[in-house]
């Protein structure tokens, strides 16, 4: 598969920014549990600064044109769409705690996957490291989210 890396680039910001959203929107549906809020409101700001720093780098991308990768534009903007359903239904229907844990833990895996297999970013070494610990971060929040599940949907 290749795609441009421009696309790539602005469609991982956006979905980075659209978990941001998403955790924001959970905070949003627990207002009266502080402790909770707080808890989605930290997992938003991990997401921003995920997004911010695929920006910083993005000038490194601007002459790579098409690049190969594992992961389809169309599959990320397939991700990014479904994030985007989460966060609107979150909106509209205010889901449990253990709801929200769970559409969570999903879309850190899934980001976890992308970020893991996202080969294009390795045409790039000194950016290797980076997405490795982005798909390291994700996988960390989704056993943050397990055991959140057990402190606060239990």
């Amino acid at each position: 598969m290749t795609a441009p890396a421009a696309n790539l680039i602005d469609t991982a910001v956006n979905i980075e920014l659209e978990c941001a959203a998403l955790y924001e929107a959970y905070a949003r549906c627990f207002a009266g549990r502080d402790e909770v809020v707080y808890f989605w409101r930290l997992y938003a700001e991990a997401e921003r600064y995920h997004a911010a720093t695929i920006r910083i780098h993005q000038a490194s991308f601007q002459d790579a044109g098409e690049v190969p990768g594992e992961v389809s534009d169309a599959e990320a903007r397939d991700f990014l769409d479904r994030v985007r359903q989460h966060r609107a239904d979150a909106e509209r229907t205010r889901p449990t705690v253990t709801d929200a844990l769970r559409v969570a833990r999903w879309v850190e895996e899934h980001s976890a996957d992308l970020h893991a297999r996202s080969q294009f970013f390795r045409s790039r070494p000194e950016l290797v490291e980076l997405f490795e610990r982005m798909a390291e971060e994700d996988r960390a929040h989704r056993d943050v989210l397990k055991s959140a599940e057990e402190k606060f949907g239990g």
